[in-house]
């Protein structure tokens, strides 16, 4: 038996390696001649390490994930006049005018209070997996404030909405802030109000493009309806006039944007058309008219190292389904409506708010007057507006100081708020005169834990 050494093996190795190329080359046989003189045998230093070719893996999709978040709030309030209210007096947007009883007293000069939790709120946030090579998220929320004064505490949809997202471009859909409300810039009073009826409110089925046209500067253009928050008319609010024109709400919007600074101008188009029919019976006919109506607004916020401050004005017609005073006017002749003109409105406020992390001032000021239309009108559809007699307003003014107390999750605010309406007489155009002014002062605490 032949015993196999390590330089026997070695020798056998190189003959081997000598034979590959041929091999490859199609011999069969390796050379008679060929003999092995000597063999180096390689370190593991000149070896070099040998790699083997994985098959391409597709990259794994972004995880899906979701996450809870909302609060617990609780308002007492007192008001010391009887005012035009949403949800059980949560909501206030101006006092009432005066009325008389039979012997000369205000009948509206009545202090009231109230306390309501309906203003806690649940919501979940939502992103991934990737889609049509965006990011994908989204927002569901709900609320407890009712869709409506007669269903208060019941839940409604806040926001239900989903966003692609490309490196140039966002394309959104579903019910979220109306592009007049500008997430970024709102006051920051304490009232569940949020600031109206000097501040756009509205929140509206969509589907929004954001062209993001560089790093800080941003293209808005949507199309909007209505669902909460719609426009009023013969039948009270409804989405029904803004569907039967057939035409979405269309806005555009340019917004610049970085950590410290936000500044954007908005233009908006609405056409309404108020009615199918007018007359009835013999005189029964198809109504065409319709109704537009525009808004322009711009906006800032500036945020300084002690306080930061943010302002908006805005001039618009017909803007009752962003809880704003207006409307419009309907002409015609013996009682039947064949024309309309919206009114028009300009509102301005401005907030300045501390940056502190435990105690937090602040104060909101806001102004808004009214304009009417042409004479001759024979109706009049919205909010503090009229054609004769006593009870349009010409113009608001409020003043609202504050201060938060932040523990953690758990906050404290008060607010001392100061809303003066100016009232008066109406003409056929929905101008107003010999205006007389009463104030309501609300005094405001709020208890608000977050999670």
């Amino acid at each position: 038996m032949h015993r196999l050494s390590t330089r026997n093996v070695l020798t056998a190795l190189a003959c081997l390696t000598a034979t590959l190329p041929a091999f490859s080359q199609g011999q069969a046989t390796v050379p008679a001649s060929t003999t092995v003189t000597s063999l180096a045998v390689a370190t593991p230093a000149d070896v070099a390490p040998v790699t083997v070719a994985k098959p391409a893996e597709t990259p794994a999709p972004t995880a899906f994930s979701l996450k809870f978040s909302g609060f617990v709030r609780n308002d007492f309030s007192i008001d010391s006049r009887q005012n035009t209210l949403l949800r059980e007096a949560s909501v206030d947007l101006y006092p009432k005018d005066k009325q008389l009883d039979i012997d000369g007293k205000d009948i509206n000069a009545v202090t009231n209070t109230n306390m309501l939790a309906i203003n806690s709120r649940l919501g979940m946030a939502f992103s991934g997996p990737d889609a049509f090579g965006a990011k994908v998220s989204g927002l569901l929320e709900m609320e407890f404030f009712g869709p409506s004064d007669a269903a208060v505490g019941a839940v409604r949809l806040r926001h239900a909405w989903a966003k692609l997202d490309w490196s140039k471009r966002q394309i959104a859909f579903g019910q979220f802030w109306h592009p007049l409300f500008v997430p970024e810039v709102f006051p920051g009073v304490i009232n569940f109000n949020t600031g109206i009826p000097f501040q756009p409110f509205n929140r509206s089925p969509q589907i929004r493009l954001t062209e993001h046209l560089s790093k800080n500067v941003h293209l808005i253009i949507a199309a909007i309806a209505q669902r909460d928050f719609t426009s009023i008319g013969i039948n009270a609010g409804s989405s029904e006039y803004l569907r039967n024109s057939a035409v979405p709400n269309m806005h555009a919007q340019l917004q610049y944007k970085s950590d410290r600074f936000v500044a954007g101008a908005a233009f908006d188009y609405k056409l309404l058309k108020p009615r199918l029919s007018v007359g009835s019976g013999a005189t029964l006919r198809v109504s065409n008219a319709t109704v537009g109506s525009t808004a322009m607004m711009v906006y800032m916020k500036a945020v300084g190292k002690s306080v930061t401050f943010k302002a908006e004005a805005m001039t618009g017609s017909n803007m009752t389904d962003h809880v704003m005073l207006g409307g419009y006017l309907a002409y015609g002749v013996n009682g039947i409506e064949t024309s309309y003109k919206p009114t028009k409105i300009t509102s301005v406020w401005a907030d300045l708010s501390g940056n502190g992390k435990v105690v937090v001032p602040g104060i909101f000021f806001g102004y808004c007057t009214t304009s009417g239309a042409d004479i001759n009108a024979i109706a009049a559809y919205g909010r503090g507006i009229a054609l004769s007699g006593r009870g349009a307003i010409n113009d608001l003014m409020r003043v609202s100081p504050r201060v938060e107390f932040i523990a953690g999750k758990f906050k404290i605010g008060t607010e001392l708020e100061i809303t003066s309406a100016a009232y008066g007489t109406s003409t056929s155009d929905a101008k107003v005169s010999d205006t007389e002014s009463f104030t309501n002062t609300r005094l405001l605490l709020t208890t608000t834990y977050a999670f």
